[in-house]
């Protein structure tokens, strides 16, 4: 993910980040005042605008990482959304039928109609007395 130079350079903002930082004019042939890193004015403005490129380079991973995530999260809500909408749907149709299943089995199992129930015990009725007169006699 990082290179060996942005190592580099980390390590390199990091010991200057706990030096203070010492600048000088120089001019060609004048010898440093001090020891460290001589940097003209180029390297200075490379050294800046290359932190504030991998601050914005930073910050666009960040926000490429975090949109990939809150689609994934979309997409994931979406797909439970619909897996739940499809279970309610495949509920409901047993629910309808299973009423279905139980009105035609209810249609299936009327009794016979209580004329016949009066009908059959007057003609059993009169039958057994009439038979129990013959053996009597």
């Amino acid at each position: 993910m990082f290179s060996t130079g942005d190592i580099m350079l980390c390590f390199l903002l990091a010991s200057i980040a706990f030096a203070e930082p010492q600048f000088t004019d120089m001019k060609l042939g004048e010898p440093a005042p001090f020891d460290g890193k001589l940097l003209n004015n180029e390297a200075i403005i490379k050294l800046a605008v290359e932190d504030k490129f991998k601050v914005e380079q930073c910050d666009l991973q960040i926000s490429y990482e975090k949109q990939k995530l809150e689609t994934i999260h979309t997409f994931e809500l979406e797909k439970v959304k619909i897996d739940l909408e499809t279970d309610i749907k495949i509920l409901e149709e047993k629910v309808l039928l299973r009423d279905q299943r139980i009105n035609d089995i209810k249609s299936l199992s009327k009794p016979t109609k209580p004329i016949l129930y009066v009908a059959g015990g007057f003609i059993v009725g009169a039958g057994s007395t009439i038979a129990i007169l013959y053996a009597v006699y």
